[in-house]
């Protein structure tokens, strides 16, 4: 299956995944055939993104954690975040032992690779994009061999990295549009304000403040909330920017699409050595799948692709159906390549979410045409 926007959709399209509202009521099932009234029905709803089936036989990646890991502990921190929004105060132990059961996962997970994003709900994203960055941060200390101790500081304060927007208004955080000056100035006070409400807990091990603290302090001198440079920040505040970032560039905003892993890498390799730390945009390099399952390349022989299942001896070279020759003609659908086989081919493009949709789309039609 694959991830299309509802804008593509047409009638006799199966449904991939079950539709699943902000209530989690289910609107319409897995192997549900669209039409008309159907897809009227998702757009009426403002659903952008869903799942299809195919004859394309996508790999369907495992995850480095159990998705019911991620379900309870999005759902844990969502209940927290709004008890501190209440209170005033956090919950650092139900923020523990969400963090304890990622952790477990990871460290069953003997190859941790971090595939595509999910679809995920708007109002959603504070808690999910928490957990995320909790679980990317996590994978980078793994990747330097942290000690238990140290993995439970920096994924309790890579959850709590945003615990400060509880006094942002949720129109600023959502805003489609830039900020303005004083809305600025007001998400800028976010990493002092989680500090402060997350310290006031004794329960808050060493070290998960300065995670919170400076997360959005820069290398170079010139991020916030105090201006310092890489000498003065924490490991831990350098290791929840590059994770808090890579998430903030994959994810589905109002405003945008989120980049594949491809794009996000070439963003983030861009502010390597100014805004983030080198050491650990490096490891986050050693984790992410650049050419996850779903995802459209062009190769050096002007071929277009899509890959459907990774090579764990080469990641960069994965496994590929061919869809179109370099004239434009479709390939037939059963006509795959593994490219540690063709040492001569290699892939030169990665096509955009956009892009990809269309010559899938174009593709799927012209076989079932013939």
């Amino acid at each position: 299956m694959f991830r299309i926007s509802t804008n593509h959709i047409s009638e006799g399209m199966i449904i991939g995944k079950n539709i699943i509202d902000g209530n989690d009521r289910v609107l319409l099932t897995a192997g549900q055939v669209l039409n008309d009234r159907y897809i009227k029905r998702i757009r009426d709803l403002y659903i952008d993104y869903i799942f299809i089936q195919d004859d394309l036989e996508i790999e369907d990646p495992v995850p480095p954690v159990r998705p019911a890991t991620i379900s309870k502990a999005t759902e844990s921190f969502k209940r927290c975040y709004q008890q501190c929004v209440k209170t005033g105060k956090v919950n650092v132990r139900a923020v523990e032992s969400q963090v304890d059961n990622i952790i477990n996962d990871l460290l069953n997970n003997c190859e941790i690779m971090y595939g595509m994003s999910e679809v995920k709900e708007y109002d959603d994203y504070t808690y999910e994009h928490s957990v995320n960055v909790c679980v990317l941060s996590l994978i980078l200390g793994i990747d330097q061999d942290y000690s238990k101790l140290q993995l439970q500081a920096l994924g309790i304060g890579s959850m709590l990295h945003d615990i400060g927007k509880i006094k942002i208004p949720l129109e600023v955080i959502n805003k489609p549009s830039q900020l303005t000056y004083e809305e600025f100035i007001e998400v800028k006070k976010h990493p002092l304000t989680g500090f402060k409400l997350a310290t006031q807990s004794n329960d808050l091990p060493r070290g998960a403040g300065q995670a919170i603290l400076q997360h959005h302090e820069h290398i170079d001198g010139r991020g916030y909330p105090r201006g310092i440079d890489e000498a003065s920040i924490h490991e831990y505040g350098l290791i929840v920017a590059v994770a808090d970032v890579f998430d903030a560039l994959i994810t589905d905003r109002p405003y945008r699409r989120g980049f594949s892993n491809y794009e996000a890498v070439q963003i983030i390799q861009g502010e390597t050595g100014t805004h983030l730390s080198k050491r650990f945009v490096d490891a986050l390099l050693r984790h992410v799948n650049l050419y996850p399952p779903g995802t459209v390349v062009i190769l050096s022989n002007d071929d277009m692709a899509i890959v459907t299942q990774d090579n764990l001896s080469d990641r960069n070279r994965p496994r590929l159906k061919l869809l179109f020759d370099t004239n434009g003609k479709a390939y037939e659908m059963d006509n795959v390549m593994d490219l540690t086989e063709h040492k001569d081919i290699s892939v030169t493009k990665h096509l955009s979410a956009e892009e990809a949709e269309t010559n899938l789309v174009q593709f799927l039609k012209i076989n079932k045409d013939v």
